[in-house]
């Protein structure tokens, strides 16, 4: 398994947009997968769980919105916090938050009046985030504490890039790291905050990998969700 840095993860996305695995194909991806995972932590059975989804104003905001979306087809009762207004969302998780609109699903901006969940969703802040996370995104990550928490891509809190850990943060149970596991989430800080670490597949083709010179053997033949063994983490 190759563990790669911040920077060749930005050179993934791009090129996979190049090629036409467009954002809004990724974030599907994401999402879905992201829901499976959140089955798979409450049993098997969704209908009827209480689950929270707090997301960002980026791609990584999307893809928990994408989540909730399926998570509410599946019968959970979803209550969607957003970190910013949502104004402030980039135009593609503005996309999904519209989307979540018109299919009555519930959202609101900020942790006021937020109802103890079986389970907090964080996809709050992704691999760009850096230094410690400020205002309503602040306020939606003390929240999460003493509850279980499901990660997207890297706990918030989490700076991928110096594998520093900053407070308010995240703590999360599993954690749903995308395509291929990033190196800060193997740093001594971020092992804490990580939990139990699964890789999930958003279908980015082995010749985007070669197009940048990183070693790649596709490894989601069992599934699109793969669990990594402590043992196997590396910086």
């Amino acid at each position: 398994m190759t563990w790669i840095s911040v920077a060749q993860m930005r050179e993934v996305d791009r090129v996979a947009v190049e090629v036409g695995l467009s954002l809004v194909r990724m974030m599907e991806n994401a999402g879905a997968n992201l829901a499976a995972m959140a089955r798979e932590l409450l049993g098997g059975d969704l209908a009827g769980r209480r689950i929270a989804v707090l997301s960002g104003p980026g791609g990584n905001g999307g893809g928990g919105l994408v989540c909730a979306r399926r998570l509410a087809g599946s019968g959970a009762e979803v209550e969607v916090r957003l970190g910013t207004e949502p104004e402030v969302l980039a135009e593609v998780p503005r996309e999904q938050y519209e989307l979540l609109l018109e299919l009555g699903v519930s959202v609101r901006v900020g942790a006021e009046d937020l109802p103890d969940p079986e389970l907090f969703v964080d996809a709050l802040l992704g691999y760009s985030q850096r230094g410690a996370p400020r205002e309503g995104i602040a306020e939606l990550i003390e929240r999460t504490e003493g509850g279980r928490v499901l990660a997207l891509d890297v706990p918030s809190g989490l700076e991928l890039e110096s594998g520093a850990a900053f407070e308010p943060g995240v703590a999360a149970e599993a954690t749903m790291t995308l395509a291929l596991p990033k190196r800060g989430l193997a740093s001594d800080q971020g092992r804490e905050r990580v939990g139990d670490l699964y890789l999930a597949d958003i279908a980015i083709g082995t010749s985007v990998y070669d197009r940048l010179g990183i070693r790649y053997s596709p490894p989601f033949g069992p599934g699109p969700l793969l669990r990594l063994e402590a043992r196997s983490r590396v910086r």
